[in-house]
């Protein structure tokens, strides 16, 4: 309880989704027989989604497992691509790897960072407009990139990015530019250490 209030959690709310979906698949197949084909359906998706909402959380519920204890320093990359603003971006879209170690390209005016440019970015420009497009058109300008400490807890920083519509934030250490946090370095952290967990479960494996 919390306040006088009762406070149900987000595995409670799973197991009532994960139970409400069979009533609610009944009960919808009864509306039918009993002919009401459109209410009966009704019903028949509300469970449908009610049991669709349930695995959901879980699944979120498992990823957020998979991090707990991790940080931003952790997971940020840290290979530099570093263009300047001017730059367009023939010269350096090709260095962007989604599968690699580089994601986002570092948009520098000197020692400062002026924004982040990702794939996401190159991929709104045609390519046959790179040569004339430059770096400063089309990035998510450093305004609009909150700055994270490597201390901090992957979950909510991954949790604000996956909410930002920009490619990465930088993380600062002592005032200085320590990496960026993509949606790709979470993305693959997750994945690396999923399979991990899978392959340190499977009695097959050695060890």
């Amino acid at each position: 309880r919390r306040g006088g209030r009762r406070v149900v959690t987000p595995r409670g709310r799973r197991l009532v989704g994960l139970l409400l979906a069979p009533a609610l698949w009944i009960a919808g197949l009864i509306v039918i027989v009993l002919g009401n084909a459109i209410g009966g359906l009704a019903l028949v998706m509300a469970g449908v989604v009610a049991r669709s909402a349930a695995r959901s959380s879980r699944r979120r519920e498992e990823l957020e497992h998979l991090i707990d204890g991790v940080t931003v320093g952790d997971v940020m990359e840290t290979a530099s691509l570093v263009v300047a603003p001017q730059a367009t971006l023939d010269t350096f879209a090709a260095a962007l790897d989604p599968g690699g170690q580089t994601t986002v390209a570092r948009i520098m005016a000197g020692d400062r960072l002026v924004g982040l440019v990702g794939l996401h970015e190159l991929e709104r420009v045609p390519p046959d407009r790179w040569p004339t497009v430059h770096a400063a058109d089309t990035m998510v300008g450093a305004a609009d990139l909150p700055a994270l400490s490597p201390e901090e807890p992957l979950r909510p920083a991954a949790d604000r990015l996956g909410a930002s519509p920009a490619p990465g934030f930088p993380v600062v250490a002592d005032g200085h530019l320590a990496g960026i946090l993509t949606r790709l370095a979470v993305g693959r952290t997750l994945h690396e250490r999923e399979i991990g967990r899978a392959y340190a479960g499977d009695p097959a494996a050695p060890g």
